[in-house]
């Protein structure tokens, strides 16, 4: 029989005809493979698949006791049955075979139902054990492969068991962990009273199972590792309390990154402090003299009578510090809306805020004789903030800074579907494709000759525009020289 499933018996016997004998035993319910020495014995084991050894007590060379007391010394396969088969038949042979590791003998010559009987018995032992240690092995596995420690405890506080993760976080392995005290082995010193304390009244019943206890043990290396535990009662078979099974999870880096994280909370929370009060320095600090001499310049150029060269520099005064006035102003702006994270939205009209702006702008268009045209008319609901205004008026402002006098801007409002675009077009300078990707970077301001700004102005645009949840862009002017900003808003 050849069938791998059929039990495989290897019979050992220096005389030939003893080992077909066996055969004719046992060929009808098992596959039985030949061995004429204690040396073949030893190599068919080792090849492996053998499910019992019946073998001869009388050899050459290697006798059957010293046969078997190899195997027994050898892990791989001190559980193999051997069932020693001796002619002798004195007390001291039968010890003999007890002693060298054997699981059962018979005497020659030999029973045919006794054999296929003690057979039998072996095998159904085999397989239950066999069964036990696959068993065992996969709880191990599980055990093992589990993400945290698992411990248990018998009632003396020495461990019984410990995982692979275990073993791994204590910087040990499982001999240097097992049959340990757990509290006065891998313990900070002044926790292990306490410690114990508490196991003892889990033991007896004092205190219920708690969810979760946070303590420290000691690694190998001497490093402390924080872990919560979780612990449960262990019963016997009889309900009676016999230890606790403990798991653990490392917390030590997430609480040090939970540590970190706080601390970074507070120097962002005295940072944002900071630069709340820069912005108030800004404001009021800045702008109050820059005020003042804008004042008395207005003054001076109002009652007139000056020479001309203090006329020049009276007028230089009043454009560097509307210049300056412009940066604080922007600066203060920009600080504040990129501080912000979230905005609080109403309905309002775009034609009406866009109305607004254009009437606020119309001196510096009449200075600059530049024409404004609109193509709305009616009403644009959109989601906003009051602060989409300062979008606008960075956009229009903008537009009339770099465009050349006697020319247009026209102002329009498409209809997108889900929203509004409202696109200001210029016939200024243009802009080279290199560049479009960065007018809306913050200090980056393009060449434009001899006019100068802070290259804030369209960063502050392109937040406040991410803050209603839209997109903004630049294109050439699609009818002639110039540029077209766009910025599209959302509908109610």
């Amino acid at each position: 029989m050849n069938d791998s499933s059929v039990p495989k018996i290897l019979v050992v016997d220096d005389e030939p005809l003893n080992v077909e004998l066996m055969d004719v035993y046992l060929s009808g319910d098992y596959h039985v493979i030949p061995a004429y020495s204690g040396a073949e014995c030893l190599e068919k084991v080792r090849a492996g698949g053998i499910d019992l050894i019946l073998l001869d007590v009388m050899m050459p060379e290697l006798s059957g006791f010293e046969v078997c007391r190899i195997l027994k010394e050898d892990p791989l396969y001190q559980f193999l049955p051997v069932i020693m088969v001796t002619a002798l038949s004195g007390k001291d042979d039968k010890i003999k075979s007890i002693e060298s590791g054997a699981d059962d003998f018979l005497s020659k010559p030999v029973d045919r139902l006794e054999l296929e009987t003690r057979v039998r018995s072996l095998l159904k032992i085999r397989q239950l054990h066999t069964s036990l240690i696959a068993q065992r092995d996969q709880a191990q596995n599980y055990l093992d492969v589990a993400g945290v420690i698992l411990l248990a405890l018998d009632k003396d506080q020495n461990i019984s068991l410990v995982n692979r993760k275990g073993c791994e976080i204590l910087g040990r392995n499982e001999d240097e962990i097992l049959g340990k005290n757990w509290f006065d082995s891998f313990m900070l010193p002044e926790n292990v009273e306490y410690s114990k304390k508490i196991f003892s009244s889990l033991l007896n019943g004092e205190v219920s199972e708690f969810e979760y206890a946070e303590n420290s043990i000691i690694t190998a290396e001497g490093e402390e590792r924080l872990i919560r535990w979780h612990n449960s009662i262990l019963t016997d078979e009889t309900g009676n309390v016999s230890g606790i099974l403990s798991s653990g999870e490392d917390i030590t880096e997430s609480t040090k990154a939970e540590a970190a994280l706080k601390e970074y909370a507070k120097e962002l929370e005295h940072s944002n402090e900071l630069k709340d009060l820069f912005i108030d320095i800004i404001r009021h600090d800045m702008m109050n003299p820059a005020g003042a001499v804008k004042g008395f310049t207005d003054l001076l150029l109002k009652r007139g009578r000056l020479e001309d060269g203090d006329l020049r520099m009276l007028q230089s005064i009043k454009r560097t510090n509307n210049k300056l006035i412009t940066m604080i102003e922007s600066a203060a702006t920009f600080a504040k809306v990129d501080s912000v994270s979230e905005v609080r939205l109403k309905v309002m009209n775009l034609g009406e805020i866009l109305g607004n702006v254009i009437q606020s702008l119309e001196p510096q268009l009449n200075e600059n004789r530049i024409e404004l045209k609109m193509f709305f008319e009616g009403s644009y609901p959109a989601l906003v903030n009051p602060m989409i205004e300062q979008v606008f008026v960075n956009l229009l402002s903008n537009a009339i800074k770099y465009s050349p006098q006697d020319t247009c801007i026209t102002v329009e409002i498409e209809d997108v579907g889900m929203g509004w675009k409202v696109k200001v077009i210029d016939q200024g300078f243009g802009i080279p494709d290199e560049d479009k990707k960065l007018v809306f970077e913050r200090f980056k301001r393009l060449d434009k000759g001899n006019i100068k700004g802070t290259g804030l102005g369209l960063a502050i645009v392109r937040r406040i525009v991410e803050l209603h949840g839209g997109n903004v862009g630049v294109a050439d002017n699609p009818n002639e020289k110039g540029s077209m900003f766009w910025v599209t808003l959302k509908k109610p």
